[in-house]
């Protein structure tokens, strides 16, 4: 590390210089960030799949002098303006190409002669630049100090204490994600092991053989993951899905009874007992023999899927945190959690509600204010709270309950104050739906784009209605799964027609950010056309029917 860290000394690298790091998760990413750190630098993490455009946003703002990227491909990501201001730049594979100097190639530079380089930075140096994920505008920068970055993982390891030298954790989210930088900093601390997943898209592949005791992912990953149990279920044979679904509906009761805090009876206890031996360990074998619990972040968890997995066996704990905050906000516990809550608050925060039931949150973990940018922007009070931008409730206990991001409630022509996020995550639901994102500011009626997997919703209208051609089948499964998925919702919050896209969001087109949170603004205005035409068929028509069109993959106009 030492060798490392003199080897960019050697570059150019002086103490409090910004260095951006670009390249997937890997051993390599961390080691990488510690030579920076070591040699006085700051790291900015960036993400390999953000867009060029953020991408120049983001260096700008920061002012890079030196990139340590993955390879030459992703170093060209960058635009010119930027790789022309550089001092030095580091690939961490390959040979020494050009004016890209290869990680492994540092130790040639030379050595340190004293050792009186190692290790420069004070704890109140700037050590990390994270970027907001930018769901409603551009992204902005944020400074944290050593000092900070030590006080999160010290948090941290006090809330989870399971986390020790046996642990096994995987890293598989971006380390550009503030997060799991900080989980693996938590790892190293306590001596625990991190297994590295590159393609984050392949963490089903590796994580029964890595057999983690913690796993942390984000909501939609855990979508997906029940989804896939489901599917899974269904293409046994008749006698192996009922005797599944038994087993599912028995974890569940005996779930219920130890969430309610009462005994199950003799009779649900025995039936537990079996459909755990014979169904349920199988399937908890999906991610190894040793996991303990999973944490959910990023985005709130619908409390029913919850539930499902705890009747499974898993104990899925959500937390929750901010970019403004290096220190996770609340967070539950293996030994003491609320479903539906994202927790209690964390050692040393302070979090009460304003006056219209937004979370304010002070303690040394919040930020002083964006880069570039004098003050807070009005996010910090005079009192030193910070304004989350989350409307939320506390309970007697201290519990978070998280109701909406501010910036997105919307009301509609008729007066109705709309909070997006409960309806969009009864839409999620829907197996074949992948993101959903509802529409309807100063209209009379809720609209909703939903981003849907083609083979899936296939799938399921041949089953619906085997004899009825493409577009019939697939509004009548459609129609029928939104009547199941919205029943409990009030009138006014059913959306009164849906535009339907196979295409996937992706951060390339700018839909989702790094954390897979969607930018609902981007979104609203890419498929504004599809909205307005289905919006004023209903008007003109309520009950109608559809069109398909081709300019945003294939997508369905469906009148609910």
């Amino acid at each position: 590390m030492a060798v490392a860290a003199h080897g960019l000394r050697v570059l150019g690298l002086r103490r409090g210089d910004r260095v951006g790091l670009i390249a997937s998760s890997s051993p390599q990413w961390d080691i990488a960030q510690f030579a920076v750190l070591a040699a006085g630098g700051v790291v900015v993490g960036l993400d390999p799949h953000d867009t060029e455009q953020r991408l120049a946003q983001m260096a700008h703002q920061c002012g890079l002098v030196g990139v340590v990227a993955q390879d030459e491909t992703l170093l060209a990501k960058l635009s010119s303006e930027c790789l022309g201001a550089l001092r030095f730049a580091v690939t961490l594979a390959g040979p020494s190409v050009g004016s890209a100097v290869a990680f492994g190639d540092l130790a040639e530079l030379g050595t340190s002669d004293d050792g009186s380089e190692w290790d420069l930075s004070q704890p109140s140096d700037e050590a990390l630049v994270i970027f907001t994920s930018g769901t409603t505008g551009e992204p902005k920068g944020i400074v944290y100090t050593h000092r900070q970055v030590c006080m999160a993982v010290s948090t941290i390891l006090q809330t989870f204490a399971e986390i020790g030298p046996d642990s096994r954790l995987v890293c598989w989210l971006p380390l550009s994600n503030l997060f799991q930088r900080i989980i693996n900093l938590c790892a190293l601390g306590r001596g625990a092991q991190v297994y590295y997943v590159e393609d984050p898209r392949t963490v089903m592949d590796h994580v029964a053989e890595i057999s983690p005791h913690l796993f942390i992912g984000v909501p939609r990953f855990y979508e997906k993951f029940y989804a896939g149990i489901l599917d899974a279920i269904d293409t046994k044979p008749v006698w192996q899905r009922a005797l599944a679904r038994w087993a599912i509906r028995a974890g569940e009761r005996r779930a219920r009874a130890v969430h309610a805090g009462t005994r199950p009876g003799a009779i649900d206890n025995l039936a537990a007992t079996l459909a755990d031996r014979l169904v349920l360990a199988r399937v908890r074998g999906l991610l190894g023999r040793n996991i303990r619990f999973l944490v959910s972040g990023s985005a709130p968890m619908p409390a029913w899927l919850l539930e499902r997995f705890h009747g499974l066996g898993f104990l899925v704990l959500e937390a929750y945190g901010m970019s403004e905050c290096i220190v996770p906000v609340a967070a539950n516990t293996p030994h003491r959690y609320r479903f539906g809550t994202v927790g209690q608050p964390l050692e040393g925060l302070e979090v009460r509600l304003a006056a219209d039931g937004e979370l304010l949150v002070r303690g040394p973990g919040v930020f002083t204010g964006y880069l570039g940018e004098r003050g807070a922007s009005g996010r910090l009070g005079s009192d030193g709270f910070l304004a989350s931008g989350d409307f939320a409730r506390i309970d007697e206990a201290g519990f978070v309950t998280l109701i909406g991001r501010k910036s997105d409630f919307f009301k509609t022509s008729t007066g109705r104050r709309i909070a997006p996020a409960t309806i969009e995550g009864h839409l999620r639901r829907i197996p074949y739906v992948e993101h959903a994102v509802v529409v309807g500011a100063n209209r009379p009626f809720l609209l909703a784009v939903l981003a849907v997997s083609g083979p899936v919703l296939a799938s399921r209208a041949a089953q619906s209605a085997p004899n009825s051609g493409d577009l019939e089948s697939h509004a009548a499964a459609v129609r029928a799964d939104l009547a199941v998925a919205l029943a409990d919702l009030p009138e006014y919050q059913r959306p009164a027609g849906v535009v339907l896209t196979t295409r996937p969001f992706t951060m390339a087109e700018g839909h989702v950010t790094p954390n897979l949170k969607v930018r609902r603004t981007q979104v609203e205005q890419a498929f504004r056309p599809q909205i307005n035409e289905l919006g004023e068929a209903i008007a003109r028509l309520p009950g109608t029917s559809l069109a398909l069109s081709k300019e945003q993959g294939a997508v369905l106009l469906l009148s609910v």
